[in-house]
């Protein structure tokens, strides 16, 4: 649903997962690929990258393939994410395009409100789902969308403020993010209103995540580089 939210069209993104199945004869990779997260990320491949034991390393199968470990006071994060097969490497290429484009706080509203409208449309999507989805582009809507090139990454990457990469190989794209540093200090909600917790811990989390964006970054393409490698 994120992924289709970048896009700012499900329609589009809709047709465009379909149309993989019919695969140009120049496409690289074949749609099985899109299941293999693990098998682009591995834990001897996160290992390696970040210097951290295996046996450090927790593995779930979370919207492509999740990493988390580390010590007692440093953390490690690696995610590959919306892996998606293109019927071939022009479609691909486009697709990224739209992906990857900065945008203002209006214009995500707009896509936002679009994709809700989109959402609501389809009869057989379950109202909870849709629900958890509004909620999420909510929190993203009215938020500027910025990307930056990242040289030297399969044949075009960008990297957003969260510090997710986007990348794309081919006829293939997918997202990367990881972070290895130090841990997220508690959260010190003494004397603070029950109301008020909600909007301190989210406060909380949006400066962490603004401090810790540039090793984000740096660690992302880190990541990024080293799956390429290894296609």
């Amino acid at each position: 649903m994120l992924g289709f939210a970048a896009c700012g069209d499900l329609e589009n993104a809709e047709s465009e997962s379909a149309s993989a199945s019919a695969l140009s004869d120049e496409a690289r990779f074949d749609r099985d690929i899109r299941k293999k997260g693990c098998m682009l990320l591995t834990t001897k491949l996160v290992s390696a990258t970040f210097d951290v034991p295996a046996d450090k390393l927790k593995q779930m199968k979370i919207l492509g393939c999740l990493y988390t470990g580390g010590h007692e006071n440093e953390i490690v994060e690696a995610h590959i994410s919306m892996i998606s097969v293109h019927k071939s490497e022009e479609s691909a290429a486009q697709w990224f395009g739209n992906a990857t484009k900065s945008k203002t706080a209006e214009e995500m509203t707009a896509e936002m409100d679009k994709v809700a409208r989109q959402l609501d449309a389809k009869a057989e999507l379950d109202p909870n789902a849709k629900s958890m989805a509004k909620v999420i582009m909510g929190s993203v809507g009215g938020k500027t969308v910025n990307f930056e090139d990242v040289a030297g990454v399969g044949e075009e990457a960008r990297v957003n403020d969260d510090g997710d990469v986007h990348v794309r190989v081919d006829n293939l794209t997918f997202i990367v993010s990881a972070y290895k540093g130090a841990k997220e200090p508690p959260l010190d909600l003494k004397g603070v209103d029950l109301k008020q917790m909600a909007v301190v811990a989210k406060e909380s989390a949006k400066q962490w995540a603004s401090e810790t964006a540039p090793q984000r970054k740096k660690d992302g393409t880190r990541l990024a580089k080293a799956i390429v490698a290894g296609l």
